[in-house]
């Protein structure tokens, strides 16, 4: 996914109170992948894993831009 599905979960996650480190352990998702910035690419699969972690709606990506 693009970085932009990055950045926004990345909000998220802070709107949450809940860091990259504790996704990445829980959902074992390379940390990398979930960093805005890094080279990691972030597959579907994991964003919508983390998505559902975090009781988020995906399609409200779409709204967000």
């Amino acid at each position: 996914m693009g970085n932009r599905a990055k950045k926004w979960l990345a909000d998220q996650m802070e709107q949450n109170h809940v860091s990259a480190e504790i996704i990445a352990d829980v959902l074992e998702i390379p940390m990398d992948d979930l960093l805005v910035g890094k080279a990691g690419s972030l597959d579907s699969d994991d964003f919508l894993r983390a998505c559902a972690y975090l009781h988020l709606r995906p399609e409200k990506l779409l709204l967000a831009f």
